[in-house]
């Protein structure tokens, strides 16, 4: 049964950003927000992109037609400055340069806060189509988006739990993920009492053994593999399936699709369809 996303969104712009005209030309430092507008037919005006980290599906954007302005965490500022944009997108790994960023353009920051996140990705696009004068076109999108999850939920055999790790330099830390377990509606397994979790500073993480995940006996492991998608070395998934058991099933999302590309109008799609190819009898 469909269910949406455990998380809301809001389109935070500058006060001096809503007195603009649709911007001409865009600076894409967010890859949901450059997802949305190439959904928006609104790909003559993408102008920027962070170039370094492109996923797969965004590979087209990977061009010398379009300034590479930095990364998702570190903006390119002679780039931008040279680019001249009327807009720049960003995304909460960039929150801390906003002040520099404006200098130059209005920004335009997508947040990842509040509990419904089916309507997140709603506002999100509501907001993009609209500052780009291009609300039926964004309409039709979520329509498409919504008709394809159900499409795609409806091939799911039976309630599979299914256990989200995050892969970072051979730690693997338990995720609740918001695809998987929100919006797919997928249980995740009850894990063995002997997990402990570990706070550092605000955050707290609960990292897993093998023998732990293989405690777990979920119908599927899922691997979000950060150090794959941030060039490093990525999870050794033969030594991992040595370790808990070859009746076990592991499978690792595409690494940037999954780290770094989520919240997007594609970007969901095509994590629906990998994680329903893996449950796949």
């Amino acid at each position: 049964m469909y269910k949406p996303l455990a998380i809301a969104a809001l389109l935070s712009v500058t006060a001096q950003a809503w007195a603009q005209p649709v911007p001409e030309r865009v600076a894409a430092l967010d890859y949901a927000a450059l997802d949305i507008l190439d959904n928006l037919a609104q790909r003559e005006r993408i102008a920027g992109v962070a170039q370094a980290t492109l996923p797969d599906y965004l590979s087209d954007y990977a061009d010398d037609a379009f300034t590479d302005v930095g990364t998702l965490k570190v903006a390119d500022m002679p780039a931008l400055e040279s680019l001249s944009p009327d807009a720049i997108l960003i995304s909460g790994r960039l929150e801390a340069e906003r002040e520099n960023l404006e200098a130059l353009a209005p920004v335009y920051a997508v947040a990842t806060e509040g509990e419904d996140a089916w309507d997140q990705l709603e506002h999100r696009v509501d907001d993009l189509a609209a500052l780009f004068d291009a609300q039926q076109a964004g309409e039709q999108a979520l329509a498409d988006l919504r008709q394809a999850l159900d499409q795609q939920l409806a091939e799911i055999n039976g309630t599979p739990k299914v256990l989200v790790v995050v892969h970072n330099d051979g730690k693997l830390i338990v995720q609740h993920n918001a695809v998987v377990h929100d919006l797919m509606g997928l249980a995740s397994p009850e894990l063995p009492e002997n997990v402990e979790s570990v706070t550092r500073g605000e955050r707290t993480f609960t990292p897993l053994t093998p023998a732990q995940i293989a405690a777990t006996q979920p119908d599927l492991v899922w691997v979000v593999d950060r150090s794959a998608a941030i060039g490093q070395t990525p999870l050794d998934v033969e030594a991992l399936t040595q370790a808990v058991g070859d009746d076990l099933a592991i499978a690792v999302g595409s690494p940037r699709l999954w780290y770094l590309a989520g919240q997007g109008l594609d970007s969901t799609r095509l994590q629906v369809e990998e994680v329903v190819a893996a449950l796949a009898p």
